[in-house]
Formats: C-alpha cells, structure tokens, sequence
C-alpha cells in the first residue's frame, strides 16, 4: 500500500492501481489530479474536511468512486453512503471497517457534529476528529496535531493506549512551521518511548507499507 500526504487531514491510499481518498481539502496546495478512486470518505462536515467544491471535481473524474460520509451530512445525503460505526464493507480492492461516531467536543458539554473513524485493510486507521480507537489497531494510525478540540497532552496520551507501531501527523493546516515542529518534538518523543515510529510526511510524499 502507498500512501500520499495532502493538505491538513488529506490522505490517498493506493493498492494495486485503486485509490481510495480521505477528507479532499485545498488550503496551501492544489490537489492533483487523480482518476483511480474506489473510495471517498468524509469523515465529517466541517469546512477543513469537506469542501463541496473540491469533492465534486474528483466525482466528476471519478464517477466510479463510491462516497462514504456521516449521516448529518445533509449535503451529500443522494449520492453518499452513510457509514455508521461498526460497518464492515469492501469497496474496490479495499477492505473498510468505520468506528466511532462523534466529534470531539469543541464545547465542553457538546457535540456539534458526527464523525466517522475507518479501519482500512486493517493496516491504515483513521479517526477523523476524535481520539476514538480503531476496533483492532493497525500497523499505522494518523493522529491529529493541532485543533480547537485537542490539546497535545491529548494526542500523546491517544498513542500511548493505542500501541500503534507507525504514526503519521494529521491535521496540521492549522500550525505554523515552526508550531508543526513543536508537535513533531513532543510526539515523537512519546512514540520512541512507546515503541513506535513517528513518521513525518510532507504533501505529495509517498510512504510505501508492505
């Protein structure tokens, strides 16, 4: 499997020429175009995850991609899927298993929103904006860096449970560089002492997993 970092929670999956798609936003960078999708997920509603306009481009280039997102998505609710956590479905040449069910509070008290986590191939989990734990843990987990909703301690504290081997940052549009850098420190740090290996990707580089 290979897999492509873009902007801020973007992730592309490749196996055997098929593509699957996560969370398609353009902050700082155009996305490029890609034409092997199986897959889209959504994993929820917010504007630096789901971008109508970006999302209707890889549709009209990707008319086979199948659509997965959160059943409060009202925008997509006559072309999408709603994935519910513990849904197991194969899609493609992919194999998904979606978890989890809320945002992580931004207020304290509420959930503004749904969120989907999915398992993919049981090797690739990712939570969307929560610290809810893929059913069984994969080999490689996107952790999210910097939000309204978490603070690092979190995210540490995410990774120690989870006794995942490889860690990508995910959802870092939202720091500086040097803020960036700041996250990389710390939790790579907790992934030395955990075991694991924190793995840096910058948009458009590709990480190959066997």
């Amino acid at each position: 499997m290979k897999i492509t970092k873009f902007d801020h929670s973007c992730f592309l999956l490749e196996k055997d020429g098929r593509g699957l798609l996560f969370d398609p936003v353009e902050f700082t960078h155009k996305l490029p175009s890609i034409t092997n999708l199986d897959a889209i997920i959504i994993t929820h509603i917010h504007g630096d995850h789901f971008q109508p306009e970006v999302l209707n481009k890889l549709r009209q280039d990707n008319p086979q991609a199948k659509i997965f997102t959160t059943e409060d998505n009202e925008a997509l609710k006559d072309v999408a899927t709603i994935a519910l956590g513990g849904d197991k479905t194969a899609v493609g040449v992919f194999g998904l298993e979606f978890y989890g069910e809320n945002h992580a509070e931004i207020i304290p008290g509420e959930f503004l929103c749904k969120n989907i986590g999915t398992l993919v191939d049981g090797v690739f989990a990712n939570s969307g904006d929560s610290f809810d734990l893929p059913p069984k843990m994969p080999a490689i987990i996107a952790a999210p860096v910097a939000a309204p909703w978490l603070r690092l301690s979190e995210t540490m504290g995410f990774l120690k449970e989870s006794g995942v081997k490889i860690v990508i940052p995910a959802h870092d549009a939202l720091n500086s560089d040097f803020g960036n850098t700041v996250c990389d420190n710390w939790i790579s740090k907790v992934c030395t002492e955990n075991g694991a290996k924190y793995k840096k990707i910058h948009f458009g580089e590709v990480m190959e997993v066997e």
